[in-house]
């Protein structure tokens, strides 16, 4: 015990007996920041293989299980828990790593997700069937699918042994709006390599200005044999998308020779595999009559695309629903597939049958460009975004043995890989339930493996005061439009496609705090709620990355308004340094982890890193950083403040 005194009015002193204060020392000191930072590296050069079961379904902003996990060690270490003691909740549960790496080290686990793709997505990822059951399947669907992937894609090589169609390149066609030549709008002169590029080959499929194609020289100016016009491989035709015509000389956006509603979608290009060789080359006739069919009738609607932050890119060129962003073809074969999964008896392996087709989805035949160097098509929304381009690859949805990104077969092979990383992790019994946050909250703390919410997290279904670690990576401001990307997938799978109420999302570029009202009462809503669940005794940790200043008063005002208390931040590596996406863009690397409690009496012992990475975005963090230990002190005006402050970094510039 210790005395205390206390000065009261008739200035006498007495001893008022109080209980000593307890100290609070951050969960992050454990953590080991350059090691962790390298293990970091390494998980994000290939995910698949580090951590199979996010190859389940599409999420578009996923943390690591390296960072995941020892977090999850050092809160059980810090907070002195037993594994089947802790209850840990993840709010924001996007990508499902923070559910994997708990359910891994034997926790509870409650998980929340506005989005009933992310649902849906980690049910089916912590449900899987095992290895050989999925095996089994695989070879059922190819046996089952035999026969329309023998009319779909059945074809042969040049030299005439039998092949299938693994890729169809189409080029986008329309006719000038001033002198009405119609022409097809190659976006390079140089249209594909006929082998990948670290083949160091010569020889390349290109395409004059009026979009006639021929092969010639990747590296030599070529005559093109049908109008003679000399070509140079290394010209763009389509540069910031506007579209030169080749007789008139006359400029328009691309947009707006979409407007003209004559806009069609020419076979361009097919790629022929049989699993042991491949070639690029011109459509046979036979080709083009498959591709064309009048047999392919697909009858599933799968509703309007909305006037959006991501979608407008691609109503401004044409397509209004969104069935229009798939040839008919693929979409006859994966309604096929959809409808034969129901042979499936094992519901665990009729859903993982489900979900390997709809994932494949992603891959939509008039949204998927193609990589001309590397041979390959990208996702419809690679890089957080909606893809567009005048020449697209349609995949063979079934898939040509191994051969071709992202097909139905491919992924079932990936799902077998999860199943046995799974099954090598002990999850096999693992008891999940999906439920809906508009129910009855639970009288008492959830005694299943795994908990699964879909609603927004500003209602939980949690009693008060029963979660020992709140980890999250929650909307990092208007960096990624979820809501958006993943209608595609919910069209297919026939999920809600509306816009969740409580979405933490705001007007993008909007630089007048004033405006950021919604995000930041979003925000705090969802604070207050974790403050209503969390032990007295539990953490809130989370990720954050932004350069937008803007983000990180929003944040820093919701926590404040919460009462949570800053206990520390730590910096770690985020994203794969090698990639080129990343390279030299302005792109976050690093994140900045946050650390907090509820509000408390005790004496909080604040914890910071020291610098290691030696870079202007750490520098930029640090700012971030110290300014979120002050956070619970700061007076009127901090927020203007704040902001002039970090838009003097060199990283925000």
């Amino acid at each position: 015990m210790t005395h205390t005194s206390l000065h009261i009015q008739s200035q006498r002193s007495i001893s008022v007996v109080t209980e000593p204060k307890l100290t609070i020392k951050s969960v992050l000191r454990h953590l080991d920041q350059k090691k962790l930072s390298e293990e970091v590296a390494k998980e994000t050069r290939n995910r698949e293989v580090h951590l199979p079961p996010v190859s389940v379904y599409r999420w578009w902003a996923r943390r690591t299980l390296s960072v995941n996990g020892a977090l999850l060690d050092a809160a059980r270490k810090e907070l002195e828990l037993l594994p089947e003691n802790m209850l840990v909740a993840d709010p924001f549960a996007g990508g499902g790593v923070i559910p994997l790496a708990a359910l891994k080290q034997g926790l509870r686990v409650y998980a929340q997700d506005l989005n009933p793709w992310v649902a849906k997505g980690l049910a089916a990822m912590l449900s899987l069937p095992t290895a050989k059951l999925l095996r089994d399947a695989r070879l059922q669907l190819v046996e089952l699918s035999e026969t329309i992937s023998a009319k779909a894609y059945g074809t042969k090589f040049a030299d005439g042994e039998h092949a299938k169609i693994s890729q169809t390149l189409r080029v986008a066609v329309s006719p000038c709006s001033k002198c009405g030549l119609e022409h097809r709008l190659f976006p390079h002169a140089l249209v594909s390599l006929t082998k990948r590029k670290e083949l160091k080959t010569g020889k390349a499929v290109l395409a004059c200005s009026r979009g006639h194609l021929f092969f010639g020289s990747r590296s030599r100016k070529t005559e093109c044999p049908s109008c003679r016009e000399i070509v140079n491989p290394r010209t763009t035709y389509l540069k910031d998308r506007i579209v030169t015509c080749p007789s008139c000389k006359h400029e328009e956006s691309l947009s707006e020779r979409a407007s003209l509603k004559s806009w069609r979608w020419d076979v361009a290009l097919v790629e022929r595999t049989n699993g042991k060789r491949r070639e690029i080359g011109l459509p046979t006739s036979a080709e083009l009559s498959q591709a064309s069919s009048k047999t392919w009738r697909p009858s599933r609607t799968l509703g309007r695309i909305p006037e959006s932050q991501e979608t407008r890119v691609l109503t401004r060129h044409g397509f209004r629903l969104w069935e229009d962003i798939y040839p008919n073809r693929q979409r006859h074969v994966l309604e096929y597939l959809l409808r034969i999964s129901r042979a499936f008896k094992n519901p665990r392996v009729r859903e993982a049958v489900e979900m390997a087709i709809l994932g494949s989805t992603e891959m939509a035949g008039l949204l998927s460009r193609w990589d001309r160097f590397y041979l390959k098509s990208f996702e419809s929304m690679s890089s957080h975004r909606f893809n567009f381009s005048t020449l697209v690859a349609e995949p063979n949805v079934i898939g040509a043995g191994a051969a071709g990104r992202g097909t139905v077969f491919r992924r079932l092979m990936l799902f077998e890989r999860a199943a046995a990383w799974l099954e090598q992790n002990d999850f096999t019994k693992r008891g999940v339930k999906i439920l809906q946050s508009s129910q009855s909250r639970f009288r008492k703390s959830p005694s299943r493996d795994a908990t699964i919410v879909v609603g927004s997290s500003e209602r939980m279904l949690l009693p008060d005061a029963t979660v020992d670690l709140i980890l999250t990576d929650p909307p990092y401001y208007d960096d990624v439009q979820y809501h958006e990307l993943s209608l595609p997938f919910r069209a297919w799978a026939r999920l809600s496609k509306e816009r969740g109420k409580g979405e933490a999302v705001v007007i993008p570029h909007v630089k007048d705090l004033a405006k950021h009202a919604r995000y930041r009462g979003v925000l705090t809503r969802v604070f207050k709620e974790f403050h209503r669940v969390l032990k007295p005794s539990g953490r809130l940790i989370f990720s954050y990355a932004n350069r937008e200043p803007a983000a990180w008063v929003n944040l820093f005002a919701a926590l404040k308004a919460t009462e949570f208390k800053p206990i520390g931040y730590t910096i770690v590596q985020s994203e794969n340094e090698h990639d080129l996406q990343k390279r030299n863009g302005r792109s976050c690397r690093l994140d900045l982890i946050l650390e907090l409690a509820r509000s408390t009496s005790g004496q909080i012992l604040q914890w910071r890193p020291k610098p290691v990475f030696k870079t202007n975005e750490e520098k930029y963090l640090i700012s971030v950083g110290e300014a979120f230990l002050r956070s619970g002190e700061m007076v009127n005006g901090w927020e203007a403040h704040l902001v002039a402050q970090l838009k003097t970094e060199i990283f925000v510039e």
